[in-house]
């Protein structure tokens, strides 16, 4: 997923502004696009799309991960 400039990985969350070396490849899912990190490929490519979130699930995910960091 991408929020503004920052590339979000739709299976491990991560974000590239958290690591410098991160690369993301753009796919398609169920009509959108999302974005893998290069760590997260082999999930993909030996196992399943399953795998992959969608991006109303990376921000649900990410909404309570900073509610969580806020109390």
């Amino acid at each position: 997923m991408k929020s503004g400039d920052i590339y979000i990985c739709n299976i491990c969350l991560l974000k590239s502004s958290e690591d410098d070396n991160a690369v993301f490849i753009k796919a398609h899912k169920n009509g959108e696009d999302v974005h893998v990190c290069t760590s997260c490929m082999p999930s993909v490519i030996h196992g399943s799309g399953m795998v992959v979130k969608s991006n109303s699930e990376v921000e649900s995910e990410l909404a309570e991960e900073l509610q969580g960091t806020a109390n």
